[in-house]
């Protein structure tokens, strides 16, 4: 029978490896959009959808690692 990851723990991992990536002192005073984001990780070889995107950009709010700017 096949198997997958569930979602709970794919957005726990993936939002560790983003969480980390944006942490890294090149990364500290860059504002980030979904756009950007994805293509930074595509740079890195790193292939996420927007849907995707979307959901880690909800769980590092959640986390309290980003916050929104006002223009």
């Amino acid at each position: 029978m096949p198997w997958k990851v569930t979602p709970t723990k794919w957005l726990e991992k993936e939002g560790d490896r983003i969480e980390a990536l944006i942490l890294m002192p090149k990364y500290w005073h860059r504002a980030w959009t979904r756009q950007s984001l994805q293509e930074e990780l595509h740079a890195l070889g790193l292939e996420y959808s927007m849907e995707e995107i979307a959901s880690l950009n909800d769980e590092l709010h959640r986390r309290g690692i980003v916050e929104d700017q006002g223009t």
